[in-house]
Order: structure tokens, then C-alpha cells, then sequence
């Protein structure tokens, strides 16, 4: 059985993982999360244990599945080309997203 602090710590180093492979500032993914950026830094540091609520909405500001952050290792590296076309996407407005999503829908059928 995993025991608090095992889980806290497990979860820590990945949102970390994940979050310094996307290039992304603590500032950054907090606003994104809606959180404060002192919050997931205690949280990335091991002192605090967010909701599933809060951890959730971390995954989702990674790009990932909550599973991914919560499992028995680290999400591994991510592609470097694939954080580039994440930090690409992520600067652009609503409009541009949507097309960019339908651009990959048609090229990738």
C-alpha cells in the first residue's frame, strides 16, 4: 500500500517532469491551472497534497491524463518536437487553436 507521503513525493517529481520537459514556468502552469504559483510550488517541492480536483487540473494544464501523474513512475521526456508544437499552440488565440486542430484532424486521417 502507498502511503501519503510516497504518493506526494511520486507526484511531485512528475508534475515537475512533465512541466520543466514543456519548458513551462511554475508561473506559467499555475495560471493555467488556476492555482497560485506559491501553491505548486509546495506542491512540486513535496509539501503539500492537492485535491484530486487540483491535481487534475494540473494533468490537464500538462497536456496529460491525471493517470500519467499519479502512476508508478514519471512521465517520461517529452519529445523535444513535440513540447516546440505545445509552446507554439499554446500562444495562440482560440480561433487559430481551432484551426490548427482541424489542419491535424485532415493531415492525420
Amino acid at each position: 500500500m502507498i502511503r501519503e507521503r510516497q504518493f506526494r513525493n511520486q507526484l511531485s517529481r512528475s508534475i515537475k517532469s512533465a512541466r520543466e520537459g514543456l519548458g513551462l514556468t511554475q508561473r506559467s502552469l499555475a495560471e493555467r491551472a488556476g492555482i497560485t504559483e506559491k501553491y505548486l510550488s509546495r506542491i512540486e517541492l513535496g509539501l503539500a497534497t492537492p485535491s484530486v480536483l487540483v491535481a487534475f487540473r494540473v494533468a490537464s494544464a500538462l497536456g496529460l491524463g491525471l493517470d500519467r501523474l499519479v502512476g508508478s513512475a514519471p512521465p517520461s521526456s517529452v519529445n523535444p518536437a513535440l513540447a516546440a508544437c505545445t509552446r507554439l499552440l499554446q500562444q495562440q488565440p482560440p480561433d487559430q487553436l481551432e484551426r490548427a486542430r482541424r489542419v491535424l484532424v485532415e493531415l492525420f486521417r
